[in-house]
């Protein structure tokens, strides 16, 4: 392993996704960070993230040992010119933008301002793309989708779509292997469409790209989703969705409508729920930031972003810019407040660990997976930080 993801100078202005993994692996797209830069590394890359958070990830031993790597901020985005860049570098050589932002440094250091100074001056390169915060995530994601299909279609042949099925423009559809499409409408004019390994698009659905599903994940009975859209691996989906990422292992599967909103990994929302993404007024909405403590104005839509396993109960309203915190287990009457934080039971402070722990295995069952110990160390550290 010579390539090491680095998220530590970048994580909290992705809350609440990063509070319980680091960005590497967030999902936007087809892929996640890390697997995008496996695409160029051509090896398994690392992962250096916070301390409470490295538990999670076995290829860990880099900490320790004194090899020269190559640490990369996970944030850029990866290219066969700044690939280049970072392989040129010697030892004790970092890469910058002209503006002061910190891409990649080759060396033997382990701590992390020193990754993050090195010993010589910094060799600056422009031309690099980077995702800055969590609502870049929504801005840029038409973008890795059509990066991500055009890297897909670059390695492998498409299934053949099923005749049952209404297509436009067919040659911006990919199927793998598995996957099941019968008697659904996929409409790729205005964007890729990417169907995973072994999932399924259940008959009367209506796509509209740029789309893309996930591994063994489902799409439900007459459902409408329009781009960008990513329905992540083992998630189910249902209803109206627009514009929103799924990250991973999520359920939308009912009716109701999710737009401009990223939903983390293990959330649940309940049959009815809604999301409001613009304002009576057309007015700008504001957002809290878990970061500075503070709300911001985040423009003239947004939905709400969701912490991994949140989940809310059936008929659920929720504000427009809501912020949702980490295992909350959501209910109450009329528009939720917009900001609940982590550990939430209804809509206060409330939710006591070891029910937390039992109800995270309870969902992860259902699936086939279970909650590990590092996963219940996380969230200890993250429920003793709540309750100081």
């Amino acid at each position: 392993m010579q390539y090491i993801l680095v998220d530590i100078a970048e994580r909290e202005h992705f809350y609440p996704f990063t509070l319980t993994q680091s960005l590497a692996i967030c999902r936007v797209g087809i892929f996640t960070f890390k697997e995008r830069w496996e695409q160029y590394t051509q090896e398994t890359c690392g992962v250096y993230t916070a301390p409470y958070l490295q538990s999670l990830y076995e290829d860990s031993e880099f900490l320790t040992n004194s090899e020269s790597l190559y640490f990369i901020n996970v944030v850029s985005i990866p290219s066969e010119g700044l690939m280049t860049a970072i392989n040129a570098l010697n030892e004790g050589e970092k890469l910058m933008t002209a503006g002061g932002k910190w891409i990649a440094t080759k060396t033997k250091e382990r701590v992390i301002s020193k990754i993050l100074l090195a010993d010589k001056p910094p060799i600056v390169l422009e031309e690099v793309s980077f995702v800055l915060n969590q609502l870049q995530l929504l801005s840029s994601h038409a973008k890795l989708i059509e990066r991500d299909f055009k890297w897909v279609i670059s390695q492998r042949k498409s299934e053949p779509i099923d005749p049952s099925n209404n297509v436009i423009n067919k040659d911006q559809i990919f199927i793998e292997k598995g996957a099941t499409v019968l008697y659904s409408n996929l409409n790729a004019s205005e964007g890729f469409i990417y169907i995973g390994n072994e999932s399924l698009i259940m008959e009367g659905s209506s796509i509209r790209g740029s789309f893309v599903l996930g591994k063994k994940a489902v799409v439900k009975m007459n459902t409408s989703i329009y781009g960008s859209t990513t329905i992540g691996p083992y998630c189910i989906a249902g209803g109206e969705i627009k514009n929103s990422i799924l990250m991973g292992y999520s359920n939308k599967g009912h009716e109701g409508y999710l737009g401009d909103s990223i939903i983390g990994h293990w959330c649940n929302l309940g049959a009815g729920t809604c999301n409001s993404n613009i304002k009576n007024t057309a007015g700008e909405i504001q957002m809290w930031n878990e970061f500075k403590g503070e709300w911001e104005n985040v423009g003239q839509k947004m939905g709400m972003l969701v912490g991994d396993y949140s989940r809310f109960a059936i008929q659920s309203s929720i504000n427009t810019g809501s912020y949702i915190g980490v295992s909350a287990n959501i209910f109450g009457n009329g528009l939720l407040p917009k900001h609940i934080p982590n550990f939430t039971w209804g809509v206060i402070p409330g939710y006591q660990l070891d029910k937390v722990l039992e109800d995270i295995n309870n969902w992860k069952k259902m699936k086939g997976f279970s909650i590990t110990e590092a996963e219940k160390q996380v969230l200890k550290h993250l429920y003793q930080l709540n309750h100081h």
